[in-house]
């Protein structure tokens, strides 16, 4: 009898947490999709762009006011994104999906750039700096279909100054 109710004890122990992986998978597939998107961006490999977007992406910085459509404008931008962040990292954070929509947090350390790109928010200082930001996103399948990243550019300037002092009052409206 008693090797009976053990048996049971372990059978519905083991039903529970079965049925909590299971809550969570929705959780692990944003996890993982958020993976992917971070291993794209620190790899720096535009040949991986559509293992991670759809070819049809809509892929916004909010924070710039910057919009790409399309697989020929995201990878442009990705492209020279590689281009001008030599030593670039992304670390995710929490994640979380219902359905097709997600987000997830991350926090990028950098150096600013190889140039002063007009526009781009940053002044090529070359001075390392870290900034917390949330992607939202939309998936189709696998991938990202819409994304659109949300950070604070006055983190990033802060940390530009001295250097970056001409450059930084250019950006925020305070010469020409």
């Amino acid at each position: 009898m008693k090797r009976t109710i053990a048996v049971t004890v372990m059978c519905v122990a083991m039903m529970l947490m079965g049925a909590h992986v299971q809550a969570d998978d929705a959780q692990s597939r944003c996890a993982q999709i958020g993976q992917k998107w971070a291993d794209f961006w620190n790899d720096g490999d535009i040949a991986k762009a559509f293992d991670v977007f759809t070819k049809d992406i809509m892929y916004e910085d909010v924070t710039l006011g910057l919009h790409f459509s399309g697989a020929e404008e995201f990878q442009a931008f990705a492209q020279g994104t590689f281009a001008a962040f030599h030593v670039s990292h992304f670390q995710l954070g929490q994640s979380a999906c219902r359905g097709q929509q997600g987000f997830f947090e991350w926090t990028w350390s950098a150096e600013d750039g190889v140039m002063d790109v007009p526009g781009s928010g940053f002044c090529g200082t070359g001075k390392p700096f870290t900034v917390r930001g949330v992607t939202t996103i939309a998936i189709q399948g696998k991938r990202i279909s819409h994304n659109a990243d949300f950070w604070d550019l006055a983190t990033v300037l802060r940390q530009l100054l001295p250097e970056g002092r001409e450059c930084v009052a250019r950006l925020v409206g305070l010469s020409e």
